[in-house]
């Protein structure tokens, strides 16, 4: 297959252009004068082109709804019986099918807004039984789409009641993680790190039980405080630490000079009243930034809006649209350790999207209201559908 078109393909910026398609792979990038011969040769005409978008940070495992909380917090109310236990509660009483059902949903509408590579967390069971059937349940769901699922277990997403952190942390790293390594659940292991959640001594203890189970690992990291967290992160190889508001300059000079990727998470930051993440600092640094939506129960519940967070990372962080565009897509790659994706060149897949637009500008001017086309994952175009 030969894509061609007289847009623009960013972020690379060529124009004209062609792409060849093989076997799931791009073959061969450059001008459409110098493409080789191709019987399946589709023109996108003046389309703007990107790789896939890819979401690195989301939470579509759970039930329940939380926007009373949300009107609660930003009129000043005390917090009451609300948070992760209570998702928690809202979660474990949903059954599978009804589950499915809502993390499908959410799939489809990152699909269908131009993400062709999501990260998938657990994190609303706080049981081995619940966290095992959440995943199961992750992986179940994405065998039926056509969209590539990275899954991860966040079993120490809190501490459930009846128990403390010591013995949670404990049962996390000596029971949960070897079932879940053993059934082949995860990618990765996440832990919150930060103020009244997991230590510093609890999360390194579960990463070194997600580092013998053969699991990568990320961590959520000054979201709340500034803990040190990074620099354990970065100690430990993780191959992400996400959220970072309250990063410091010595947490941005350790990130880049390191591999672990900075991901930032705009959305919740707005929706809470928070700092925002450093991300000019950490780009000026030379780390590799990814952004992501951060889509969860709680904080941020918009799935299917990473144009929406390209378009935050190039106005409210202060980045161009090609860095937002970039971390969006070989950002949120390189996080989730899958350098093959994400990018425009000869052995990446060709997971592409053709945009209503003419620039990547208008992720920057029109704030989430950029919509796909037409998308291709692995080479395959997909069938447009509204998400449910």
């Amino acid at each position: 297959m030969l894509l061609t078109g007289t847009g623009r393909l960013a972020p690379i910026g060529l124009s004209p252009w062609a792409i060849q398609v093989r076997d799931g792979r791009i073959a061969w990038i450059g001008a459409p004068d110098e493409a080789p011969p191709d019987a399946d040769r589709q023109s996108l005409g003046d389309a703007l082109v990107t790789p896939g978008l890819v979401d690195s940070h989301t939470h579509p495992a759970f039930a329940g709804d939380r926007s009373d909380e949300a009107a609660a917090r930003l009129e000043g109310a005390p917090s009451t019986e609300g948070g992760i236990l209570r998702t928690v509660r809202a979660t474990r009483a949903a059954d599978d099918e009804t589950l499915a059902a809502l993390i499908a949903g959410r799939l489809r509408a990152a699909l269908a807004a131009g993400t062709t590579t999501v990260e998938c967390k657990s994190g609303y069971g706080l049981s081995l039984a619940e966290e095992v059937r959440h995943l199961r349940l992750i992986r179940s769901v994405a065998e039926g789409l056509p969209l590539r699922v990275v899954t991860t277990f966040l079993g120490a997403h809190a501490i459930p009641p009846g128990t403390d952190l010591p013995t949670y942390a404990a049962h996390v790293a000596d029971d949960m993680i070897p079932a879940v390594a053993a059934e082949g659940l995860a990618d990765f292991v996440d832990v919150f790190a930060d103020a009244g959640f997991f230590d510093l001594g609890t999360t390194e203890r579960i990463a070194n039980a997600a580092a013998d189970a053969g699991l990568g690992l990320r961590l959520h990291a000054e979201q709340l405080r500034r803990t040190g967290a990074t620099e354990l992160g970065i100690r430990l190889g993780a191959a992400s630490v996400d959220h970072l508001e309250q990063l410091d300059d010595e947490g941005v000079a350790a990130l880049a000079a390191s591999t672990t990727v900075a991901t930032l998470l705009p959305a919740p930051a707005i929706v809470l009243r928070d700092r925002l993440p450093p991300a000019r600092a950490l780009l000026d640094a030379g780390a590799t930034v990814a952004l992501a939506s951060d889509a969860n129960a709680g904080t941020y519940a918009g799935f299917g809006t990473m144009p929406l967070i390209l378009g935050l990372g190039a106005t409210l962080l202060g980045m161009t649209v090609t860095e937002a565009l970039t971390a969006a897509t070989a950002g949120g790659a390189m996080a989730l350790r899958l350098p093959d994706i994400g990018r425009l060149q000869v052995g990446a897949r060709a997971d592409l999207v053709a945009w209503d637009a003419d620039h990547e500008g208008a992720f920057a001017l029109r704030l989430g209201a950029v919509h796909p086309i037409r998308t291709w994952v692995a080479g395959t175009q997909i069938a447009m559908e509204t998400p449910l």
